[in-house]
């Protein structure tokens, strides 16, 4: 029986979309739902540029506090343009946590899933980088790989379409 759901978003142009997928699976089984974004680690420029411009002591502590802050900042600005723009879709939903972490996305969606006990996985077939060839997203392949816990993959759609589903 499915009672709890994560569902990982990448908060990209699917996104309505896929949160009024998620508000018709989530409801026709009463499941809990959790939502979780996975931001990627630092790239090896913006590593470059710390390195280069910030003293070892101030660069430790924008690792450990800054992206902390960042994460936090992350998580209220999510929580508010759901509030604002997912209004009608979060009444329908039981949510039970907001969830923004730090770390390769394929591997924190299997960890989050694991740790909060989800008994399915709810994820787009492709993020924002959807038209770089290929059937599925990288994030999306990786997860059906490996992950121990059923996924769902809810299919893309056209660009044109996404008008006549918010109807």
């Amino acid at each position: 029986m499915i009672k709890r759901i994560l569902y990982a978003t990448d908060l990209g142009l699917y996104s309505p979309y896929l949160m009024k997928q998620l508000a018709q699976i989530a409801m026709s089984v009463q499941a809990r739902v959790d939502i979780l974004h996975v931001v990627e680690p630092m790239g090896v420029f913006a590593e470059s540029i710390i390195n280069t411009y910030l003293s070892r002591e101030d660069a430790r502590q924008l690792r450990q506090a800054g992206l902390q802050d960042v994460l936090l900042s992350l998580k209220k600005q999510i929580k508010e343009t759901l509030s604002r723009d997912y209004i009608d879709i979060l009444s329908e939903l039981d949510i039970d946590e907001i969830v923004v972490e730090m770390g390769q996305p394929a591997e924190v969606i299997i960890q989050q899933a694991l740790l909060r006990e989800s008994n399915i996985l709810v994820l787009g077939s492709h993020g924002q980088h959807a038209f770089q060839g290929g059937p599925m997203g990288s994030v999306i392949t990786k997860v059906l790989q490996v992950s121990p816990i059923p996924v769902m993959m809810i299919p893309m759609i056209n660009l044109g379409d996404l008008d006549r589903t918010n109807h």
